[in-house]
């Protein structure tokens, strides 16, 4: 019985792998792709770019030169300009602070990385109270454009001891002043008449220094040998009408060549010695006695 029961089911068997393999053959037959079908011939690919251009292999038959700086302005003509205008001591080679180019990546996050170091070329010019560069030189293109910040007002005195002590020393209306008020940007020095105006009409200053006036101690009144005797006169009008009238040869010497300071009023014999007798001079030792002014002593009319 088991024999007979066997053998039925191996026909059975038999008779199933015969019809997979026909279902499977016909399958095959009509409607499977062939290997042909499914690797389509080279020529009905699509093309792999849109535009068809001639390799030319040549272009990159020499190694590029480095560039020039004019060639790095052309694709930053800001920061070329800025170099150009107001880069102090950094109008060199844009190479000798950034050794790559082109190199940052966003993924990364590296732009603190490839960026040049302020500590690679300078120590602590200014001191161990100014470590942060960028406070002042917000722009290193055009380091020498200094933005008159907060920062920086709060810090004159630290490079620029001399004018905060003097200001401080001798007052006047300047020193109720901010630097910022005359110094509109760092290393501005303004004519004053931004400010004041002239003594008189038509007077031609850049600084009232060069006349009278130190600008941080203002009513400290100095002058040099050649300062214009009208700058005098605008002060000192009387004096002044009676000395441009003077036909004695004291109307043709200039005021600071006798007061060489303000305020100083010299001795006849500083420059006279004694022009007379002994005797004359035991009996008039004022010379003004006889010469009653000295910005008009009377002279001989002939």
């Amino acid at each position: 019985m088991n024999r007979s029961v066997k053998k039925k089911s191996g026909i059975h068997l038999g008779i199933v792998a015969i019809l997979l393999s026909l279902v499977g053959g016909l399958f095959l037959a009509e409607g499977a792709p062939s290997a042909a079908e499914r690797s389509p011939a080279k020529k009905d690919r699509p093309p792999v770019a849109t535009v068809q251009i001639a390799k030319q292999p040549d272009l990159y038959a020499a190694e590029p030169p480095p560039l020039t700086v004019t060639q790095c302005g052309q694709c930053h003509p800001g920061v070329y300009q800025g170099i150009k205008n107001d880069g102090g001591r950094h109008t060199f080679h844009c190479q000798n602070c950034h050794k790559t180019f082109h190199s940052y990546n966003p993924n990364k996050g590296n732009w603190a990385d490839i960026m040049p170091k302020c500590a690679s070329c300078h120590t602590l010019p200014h001191g161990p109270s100014f470590t942060e560069c960028a406070a002042c030189h917000q722009n290193p293109h055009a380091a020498a454009k200094v933005p008159m910040s907060q920062k920086l007002l709060s810090s004159c005195a630290g490079c620029h001891a001399g004018p905060p002590e003097d200001l401080k020393k001798y007052p006047s209306k300047h020193s109720s002043l901010s630097c910022a008020d005359c110094h509109t940007a760092h290393g501005l020095i303004p004519s004053c008449s931004m400010c004041h105006k002239p003594h008189y009409e038509g007077q031609d200053f850049k600084s009232c220094a060069s006349e009278c006036h130190p600008v941080h101690m203002p009513k400290q009144i100095r002058y040099t040998k050649d300062a214009g005797a009208r700058t005098c006169g605008s002060c000192h009008d009387k004096v002044y009408a009676t000395w441009s009238k003077s036909p004695s040869r004291h109307g043709k010497v200039n005021c600071a060549a006798c007061h060489t300071k303000h305020g100083f009023i010299p001795q006849c014999t500083d420059c006279h010695g004694l022009p007379h007798s002994k005797q004359l001079h035991e009996r008039f030792p004022k010379c003004l006695t006889c010469h009653q002014d000295p910005h008009n002593p009377p002279v001989r009319q002939r």
